[in-house]
């Protein structure tokens, strides 16, 4: 499961990103990816470390709104995994 935060300000480097998420998650964060650090379409995604599928919504509500270099987060989670979709039944 993946999370992805948006939002993050120009003046944040990808080290200083890494830190605050690493943080901020504690053991839930598996590996962090920050993109385009210092440019005004940062973002990071995060793969947690969460099998329950509800887990990263509620990990994405904790981190969205709190404040990195001046800015609040977006963050969300992949509603989306590698699992095929259940068998629907037919009425």
């Amino acid at each position: 499961m993946n999370l992805t935060v948006r939002n993050i300000a120009e003046s944040c480097s990808e080290q200083d990103v890494r830190e605050f998420l690493t943080r901020e998650l504690g053991h839930y964060a598996k590996h962090v990816e920050v993109v385009d650090a210092g440019k005004p379409s940062a973002y990071a995604t995060v793969e947690l470390e969460a099998s329950v599928p509800y887990v990263g919504d509620v990990i994405a509500r904790q981190i969205h709104g709190k404040h990195l270099g001046g800015q609040p987060l977006e963050a969300s989670a992949d509603l989306f995994s590698d699992e095929p979709p259940p068998e629907q039944r037919a009425p």
